[in-house]
């Protein structure tokens, strides 16, 4: 599957088996801790996942059997029954990559199989010890995963992970204080920052407070090993605070006013800022996710919950906002290893372009142009995001695939990806394009979809570390 010539299969070969770094994830650390068992495949599949949701409103499925009360198998068979619609969708693709790599099923899932799939699917999550929550992260070779986790969230359960023995994944939390950037929404704001002020044990009555506050909490997550933060942002904030009276924007929202959204990107930039330092200061990396429109449909997104599969691509202009930004932390000392992540393909090769400006020593693809998210992370917006990376920077640094997923059967994207990878390298080479040397293009697989991210975050580096054998060679 993917691979597109003999070469592509042997590059895929030297790298199949290779451990996952998972960076960015939305698994919930909880039932990590407590080897959580999964009843069915509606919970294992379909409970949490949007991707499928929106895919099945797509092709007509009624609420009831998406987010309503429809039995588990009733759901599970709608799905199945709208599948054969969406051959060549990712979410097709996923599926059948994820029933033999965890089931060892090569049926195609459609209305009729789905009884019998269902059937022998839940049979071996019932007694398949491998098949509990830490067993799927072992079955994978999932040796790091990077949860996402508000500043106020307790992290005794990432520190109850990090001192149990024989634990096969490493499970780190990561710093996301998207909430914090929200005084345009101020029942939003002020819930945050009740819930801040409770967990730090003093009042946060100003925005000088607001950055002790973070900073105490920042600190806290370094400690229970956290060396990331997170920011979902429309667009990079780059308004001068000097032109906006950060405190009167702190109080306004707090009394109950919407800040502008010239008062939103001052007040975005400035802790933004704060936190970039921060993260220099702590050698932490800054994930950007820039681009994404929430909630869209606003009837729906008010009747269910976020995250229920309304959100889309915005048109935002990113490139220039991204340079001033950048390039306010670069002129102050305090831009971190960063990671650029842009939901709207339009100016994928202006930020890609952007970011070479920014790169320096000791770091090898300091900022990356990071891979296909979301919307983009099909078999097109991956050729296209290393293609990018290959035309305008070196693709010989990228720290390669992420989840984004809340499933623990999700990693097959790893695969999905490195399947990709191969055959871009093989066809690149077979044109002419890149060196036609097995040894060099498996090396420079290897280390995209494993030992780059592994040297980069810094977190428990190893001797099979190719990318520093590399360049020292």
């Amino acid at each position: 599957m993917l691979l597109t010539s003999k070469l592509a299969e042997q590059i895929y070969a030297s790298i199949a088996d290779a451990p996952i770094i998972d960076f960015h994830t939305h698994l919930p650390q909880q039932e990590i801790y407590d080897d959580h068992r999964f009843a069915d495949l509606w919970e294992l599949w379909l409970k949490h996942d949007h991707y499928k949701w929106r895919l099945m409103r797509g092709c007509g499925v009624d609420e009831q059997f998406i987010t309503g009360d429809a039995e588990p198998f009733e759901k599970f068979k709608a799905f199945a029954g709208i599948l054969p619609l969406a051959i060549g969708n990712p979410v097709y693709q996923w599926a059948h990559m994820e029933l033999e790599a965890v089931f060892g099923i090569t049926t195609a899932l459609n209305a009729d199989s789905a009884e019998t799939i269902w059937n022998q699917a839940n049979q071996a999550l019932e007694n398949d010890p491998q098949l509990s929550v830490r067993g799927l992260l072992e079955k994978f070779k999932v040796k790091l995963v990077c949860t996402t986790d508000d500043p106020t969230w307790d992290l005794s359960i990432h520190e109850k992970l990090a001192t149990e023995d024989g634990l096969y994944t490493t499970v780190l939390p990561t710093f996301r204080p998207d909430r914090f950037l929200s005084p345009h929404q101020p029942e939003k704001f002020q819930h945050a920052i009740a819930d801040l002020a409770k967990c730090v044990g003093f009042k946060i009555e100003s925005f000088d407070d607001l950055v002790t506050a973070l900073a105490k909490r920042h600190a806290a997550f370094h400690a229970a090993g956290c060396r990331m933060s997170d920011h979902g942002l429309p667009y990079c904030p780059t308004q001068p605070s000097s032109e906006f009276n950060l405190e009167e924007i702190f109080s306004r929202s707090m009394s109950g006013t919407i800040a502008s959204e010239d008062e939103w990107n001052a007040f975005a930039a400035a802790l933004m800022q704060h936190i970039a330092k921060l993260n220099t200061e702590k050698g932490w990396t800054m994930q950007l996710h820039l681009g994404p429109l929430r909630n869209v449909n606003s009837r729906m997104a008010l009747e269910l919950t976020a995250d229920s599969g309304f959100d889309t691509m915005g048109s935002w202009p990113q490139t220039e906002p991204l340079v001033a930004f950048l390039d306010q932390l670069s002129f102050t000392d305090s831009l971190p290893k960063t990671i650029v992540y842009n939901l709207n393909p339009n100016e994928s090769e202006a930020i890609c372009c952007a970011l070479q400006n920014f790169q320096c020593a000791p770091t090898p693809g300091k900022i990356q142009y990071g891979p296909a998210w979301w919307h983009c992370d099909h078999v097109r917006g991956i050729r296209e995001q290393i293609d990018i990376l290959t035309c305008l920077g070196a693709i010989g640094t990228s720290i390669g695939m992420l989840t984004d997923s809340r499933s623990f059967t999700s990693y097959v994207r790893h695969d999905y990806y490195r399947r990709i990878l191969c055959s871009y390298l093989a066809d690149a080479a077979n044109k002419g394009e890149m060196p036609n040397d097995l040894e060099l293009l498996s090396t420079t697989a290897r280390n995209i979809a494993h030992c780059n991210a592994e040297s980069y975050l810094e977190l428990f580096l190893t001797s099979d570390s190719l990318l520093a054998a590399t360049l020292e060679n």
